[in-house]
């Protein structure tokens, strides 16, 4: 033990003196020599001298060949102790170096911080449940289109049943709202409602994850197996901390969703928000409570209308997603006999729950996560350049103290070593700028208002991988930044040195620093490019034609089914609500709609058009609808082409009617008029919609593409739950806000209202121009960080130039040069570099352009205008830069030049 201690005393020597180590050497060696004659003599066998001896040279071999080892590690940890305290000397005397660099690299690694930290939130984190990347969901998949992962209860089963040998567990979720539908439920606890996003689970669902609760108990094995029963409710952790500010007694108390009593049984733990993070699930019911709304088990059985259940499974250890692929494929055919779809060539699909958040659909995540990290890592570049061109000037003006040190007798790679030494230090102290910098970044963007009714989790943690990789991507830029700098310096010849008094070797060398020049130029302009492309993309979709006018309009939406209103109750609240709203006067037209555009209410159904058979082999056509009371045209300028509006008199018994858009009478009834015509819809297979209006193409979904097929139908025949009340106001829609709420609660005093906002602030929310506007403002905050870098760059390689060639200047004065020829001497070559670098940039943007080409509106990856404009700007900039070093030359007298040096 005391052995152990003394070496690694030892290897921690840097600290102590000299004397002190060869004392602790001494008492090493005597300690050992002095056990090991113990352990002779105590053998009781006659002494041996020869064998004694040779113990004893055998002790001291091994002896000396610890000591050598432990006298190496000390002297390597003292050169570095010796290095360290020289670069803090040296960056302490230099300042403003010190403090150019530090923040040249901190803004670097903060912008990719930010980045990284994103994208480990989106694909990198693991959920936070045992053994995470041997979770899969399950789902049947066409060739060529997304998979379709929501399966019936009796598909859920039967896939269960024939797939349990590969799967160690299988569970099941539904993420919606008690009746099967889209949306969120209402939570009452003691009085109050508020909305909740909920998930149904089966009773093994957390037992399968591994995670423990909070407070209280999960949803148990078994629990919610018969339709209504287990009437229980776990709640998230955030959604507990937020709403009930942590009480520590919410288990146990009695609630109700959509005015069904439950008991809250249990809290989450911290940290866990569902399967999808992405979706923050804010409370979990037992699957079996899916059916209190309808009653109608055998259509949530059977029905393919019914569809919601996604089935989570863990693979066995030693199942891969290949081998399980294999007997799913043979599975889901049998399945397939038993529960047919409609379509042809659907197979039973394995995938990893990875991304998190994204189930169905195309996932464009990876690609806009990989745009991303790579202009964070072109700004890392782009830093990267300019500190080499920084440590360039710094070696090159230390060349003749390294050049001393050399002739002293110090190694090249000591003096390389010392220069790394400096800029890794650098590079660290940088590193922890950066991470700041960074975390304030994330901290901005989770504020960032999404406009949403869905609760989203943004949670950007600053984990150990967006640490490692901060940390490794500084190390990295050191090393690289520093590396041609130390080997260039340390190459100094002293005779040279000493003769030119360092102005041939220093003023000689600048197609280093040139070259690095160029390099910023070039990365300056791919990502002015590709900001001014975001930009333009931006603008493509702020001015895209919307199909209704946002000015004026005013959206609250509510949801009496979660304070358990029927569907009588339901019609009869909202018929006051409209009666009393049209009343105001501030109000020019009000109307209800199932959903606002731009909302994440409206739905898609399949249409059969009577008399049209469809090709064999092609899916069934398919389009938006949205029920709307009268006026809802009026009230949210929608022009009406021909036919009507809907009437009072289109009720429930009369005959079944609907208006179309322009883009479903254009795909359906070319040239023709469609007024009279009929169509079916798959969710009512025996009714006939009566066309008897067509209106303008409005946007419903997002802001950007061709206008999808869309109908209306009038809510008296269509009715839903939840409802958004329209208001076309006189003056500022904002300022009826109040006023609004206050007549609802007036109506019903518990009606939870949410989603009250102008319909100008809601084309900025996750379906409008949000993500087009995060977009645009990171990569032209990139932009900008790469433009300021790329000038600072020039203007300090031109200055440096300027300040080398100073002598040059004042002998090409004193012989009758004019101050326009040294301007455009010093500036062509500036020039030059710039020149060399727009080239550069220009074909690299082309080939960078095509990461971008799913994420623009109305403007191509090789947009002219953008890349013309980008260049002129950053050439008239990057040439200005360089013109005020150089025109303060122009100012030298020759007398003051020649003396220079």
């Amino acid at each position: 033990m005391r052995h152990w201690f003394t070496r690694m005393r030892l290897r921690l020597a840097s600290l102590l003196s000299r004397k002190q180590l060869d004392r602790e050497l001494d008492d090493e060696i005597a300690f050992h020599l002095a056990k090991r004659e113990e352990k002779i003599r105590s053998t009781g066998t006659p002494t041996d001298e020869a064998r004694y001896a040779a113990h004893r040279q055998f002790g001291n071999a091994t002896i000396a060949k610890e000591t050598a080892r432990d006298l190496w590690t000390f002297r390597w940890l003292e050169n570095l102790w010796q290095d360290l305290r020289f670069a803090v000397r040296m960056l302490r005397k230099d300042f403003t170096f010190t403090a150019a660099v530090v923040l040249t690299l901190a803004l670097g690694i903060g912008a990719n911080t930010a980045i990284f930290s994103l994208v480990d939130w989106l694909i990198l984190r693991p959920l936070p449940v045992k053994d995470p990347l041997s979770l899969a969901y399950l789902g049947f998949q066409r060739p060529g289109l997304p998979a379709e992962p929501q399966l019936t209860l009796a598909e859920f089963n039967d896939v269960r049943q024939q797939t349990s040998g590969i799967f160690s567990e299988q569970v099941g979720s539904i993420e919606g709202s008690a009746d099967g539908g889209a949306g969120r439920d209402g939570l009452t606890v003691e009085g109050q409602t508020e909305p909740v996003q909920t998930t149904f689970v089966t009773g093994n669902f957390f037992s399968m994850l591994g995670i423990s609760p909070h407070l209280g108990r999960f949803i148990l094995p078994g629990e919610g197996d018969a339709p209504g029963a287990d009437p229980v409710v776990v709640l998230s952790y955030h959604y507990w901390q937020t709403r009930f500010r942590s009480d520590p007694f919410i288990v146990g108390k009695k609630a109700a969703i959509n005015g069904h009593a439950v008991a809250i049984v249990g809290v989450g733990p911290k940290g866990f928000v569902g399967t999808a993070p992405i979706l923050e699930t804010q409370a979990y019911l037992p699957l079996g409570m899916t059916t209190v709304e309808s009653g109608n088990l055998a259509r949530f059985m059977e029905d393919a209308r019914a569809r919601g259940i996604l089935l989570i499974a863990r693979l066995n250890p030693a199942t891969t997603l290949t081998e399980a692929q294999s007997v799913l494929t043979v599975a889901g055919q049998r399945i397939l006999q038993q529960h047919p779809r409609n379509e042809k060539g659907y197979a039973l699909r394995v995938f990893p729950l990875r991304p998190p958040g994204i189930v169905t659909g195309t996932n464009p995540i990876p690609k806009l996560a990989g745009l991303f990290l790579t202009l964070g890592a072109l700004v890392l570049l782009l830093a990267c350049a300019n500190i080499a061109n920084l440590l360039a000037v710094r070696a090159a003006a230390r060349q003749k103290e390294l050049a001393v040190r050399a002739a002293l007798g110090a190694a090249r790679i000591r003096l390389v070593r010392q220069i790394l030494t400096e800029s890794i230090l650098l590079a660290l102290i940088g590193c922890a700028c950066g991470l700041a910098l960074g975390y304030n970044a994330t901290a901005a963007m989770r504020a960032i208002p999404l406009q949403s009714e869905t609760a989203f989790s943004l949670d950007f943690q600053f984990d150990w991988r967006v640490f490692a990789y901060a940390v490794g991507a500084s190390l990295a830029a050191g090393f690289l930044a520093g590396i041609v700098p130390a080997l260039r310096a340390s190459a100094g010849n002293l005779r040279d040195v000493l003769h030119d008094g360092g102005r041939t070797v220093i003023g000689g060398r600048q197609r280093l620093r040139s070259f690095l020049v160029a390099v910023q130029v070039g990365v300056s302009l791919i990502l002015l490019v590709m900001a001014g492309l975001f930009v333009r993309s931006l603008r493509g979709a702020q001015t895209a034609d919307l199909g209704f006018d946002p000015a004026h309009v005013l959206n609250a939406s509510m949801d009496p089914r979660e304070i358990g209103y029927n569907e009588q109750q339901g019609i009869g609240f909202y018929d006051e609500l409209l009666r009393r709203t049209r009343q105001l006067p501030e109000v020019r037209a009000a109307s209800l709609a199932s959903a606002a555009p731009l909302g994440e209410s409206v739905l898609a159904d399949n249409v059969a058009i009577p008399g049209v058979r469809m090709a064999p082999g092609e899916p069934p056509a398919q389009a938006q609808y949205i029920a709307v009371s009268p006026e809802s045209f009026k009230t949210m300028g929608i022009p009406i082409l021909r036919g009507r509006d809907f009437s009072d008199s289109d009720l429930r018994n009369s005959l079944p009617v609907a208006i179309i858009n322009e883009a479903m009478a254009k795909r359906f009834w070319p040239g023709e008029d469609p007024i009279g015509k009929q169509f079916i819809r798959a969710s009512h297979p025996h009714e006939s919609l009566r066309i008897v209006g067509v209106v303008h193409n409005a946007r419903f979904t997002q802001v950007y593409g061709p206008f999808e097929e869309a109908f209306y139908v009038p809510l008296t025949r269509d009715y839903v739950s939840a409802q958004t009340l329209q208001i076309f106001t006189v003056g500022p829609p904002e300022a009826m806000a109040g006023e609004i709420q206050a007549l609802i609660h007036s109506i019903s005093p518990s009606m939870p209202v949410f989603g009250v906002r102008t319909m100008t602030r809601a084309l900025h929310g996750m379906n409008g121009l949000l993500l087009f506007e995060i977009g645009a403002a990171l990569a032209l905050a990139l932009g900008l960080l790469g433009l300021t870098l790329a000038l600072v760059g020039i203007y300090g390689v031109t200055s440096y130039s300027v300040s080398q060639r100073t002598q040059e200047i004042g002998i090409r004065m004193a012989l009758g040069a004019r101050p326009a020829q040294i301007l455009q001497m010093i500036c062509r070559q500036g020039a030059v570099i710039v020149a060399t670098g727009v080239v550069v940039g220009l074909l690299l943007s082309l080939a960078v352009g095509r990461l971008m080409t799913d994420f623009l509106i109305d403007v191509k990856p090789t947009d002219p205008i953008t890349y013309i404009g980008v260049s002129l700007l950053l050439i008239v900039v990057s040439l200005l830069a360089g013109y005020l070093p150089a025109h303060r030359a122009t100012a030298v007298q020759p007398t003051v030049a020649l003396r220079h040096e």
